[in-house]
Formats: C-alpha cells, sequence, structure tokens
C-alpha cells in the first residue's frame, strides 16, 4: 500500500467534475465510485488515473496551496473573460444590426423603383381607361339621338301615310298595301 494517498480528479460525461484521494490497493479503486450528479460509474477512469501515477506517465495533481493559487487566478480572471465575452457579443449583435439596416435600405431602394415602375405603366393605362370611357359615353349618346331621329322619321312617316289615306279617302277609293 502506497503511503500518501494520490489524488484522483474525473471529468465525468455530463459535464460533472469530481476528485478525492485514495490510498490504492494493488495499484486499483479498492472500492466502486460514481459521478455525484448522474451516478455513472466512474471507477474504471479512476483506475486509468492511478495507473499512469503509478507508472510515473503523469504527474499527480498539484498540492493543494496551487490548486488554491489557480482557483484565485480563475476567479480573477473571470470578470474580464466575461467582460471580453461581453464586448464580443455586443461587437456581433453590432455588426448584424448594421448589415440589418443596409439590407433594409437596399429594399427600400428596391421598392421605390418598383413603385416608379409601376406608376409609369399605371398611367398610360388610367389614360386609355379615361379615353375610352368618354368615347363610351359619346357613342351612347350618339345611339341615344340615333333612336330619337328614328322615332322622328317614323313619326313623320306615319303621319304622311295617314295623309295618303284621308286624301284617298277623300278621292273616294282606297289603296291597300302600299306605302310610297
Amino acid at each position: 500500500m502506497n503511503s500518501s494517498p494520490i489524488p484522483i480528479k474525473i471529468f465525468c460525461v455530463c459535464g460533472q467534475k469530481y476528485a478525492f484521494e485514495v490510498h490504492p490497493d494493488n495499484g486499483r479503486m479498492p472500492v466502486p465510485v460514481a459521478c455525484p450528479v448522474c451516478k455513472r460509474d466512474g471507477t474504471d477512469e479512476a483506475n486509468r488515473i492511478i495507473t499512469k501515477i503509478l507508472n510515473g506517465k503523469t504527474q499527480p495533481l498539484p498540492p493543494p496551496s496551487v490548486n488554491a493559487l489557480l482557483n484565485s487566478v480563475q476567479a480573477s480572471l473571470a470578470p474580464h473573460l466575461v467582460d471580453a465575452l461581453k464586448n464580443a457579443v455586443v461587437q456581433e449583435l453590432a455588426a448584424q444590426r448594421r448589415d440589418l439596416l443596409a439590407a433594409q435600405q437596399a429594399a427600400s431602394a428596391e421598392l421605390t423603383v418598383l413603385i416608379q415602375r409601376l406608376e409609369s405603366v399605371q398611367t398610360p393605362l388610367l389614360e386609355r381607361l379615361r379615353a375610352y370611357e368618354s368615347r363610351i359615353g359619346e357613342l351612347e349618346k350618339e345611339l341615344a339621338d340615333q333612336s330619337k331621329e328614328n322615332r322622328e322619321l317614323l313619326k313623320l312617316k306615319i303621319d304622311l301615310l295617314k295623309e295618303q289615306v284621308e286624301t284617298e279617302r277623300a278621292a273616294g277609293r282606297i289603296k291597300f298595301n302600299t306605302f310610297n
């Protein structure tokens, strides 16, 4: 049995980190270990770490004072990293906003061109439509006038026939089926 305990640090696939010290039994874990969060078995990983340390392929974990120093450095760097990350996010958002504004301006310009084209096509069509409506009105008036003239002509013809009938009656003879 080794006189000093071996520090073991395991990173579980669930993202949890857990560490402990162990006195290996014949170069292996004396008891099974599991992740405190997901309960996944970590015994094989712990045995691999023990084997590497005992065979000199890796260094054991630094003493707690070094870990404390690393933790304090991480703690002091964390706000700076958060600020750097915030700045990067803000810069990315600003770049995306610029791109969106440029896209909006381009779309507005395209819409303006389309509106102008529509108006240039629409104006002659409206003028043509007005001309057609005006001509239809004129033709309807002409038709009404024609009907009035035709009625007057028919009335005159009827009056002439009546006069002719009266003349024939007066003369004593009536001609039938003649309309001159």
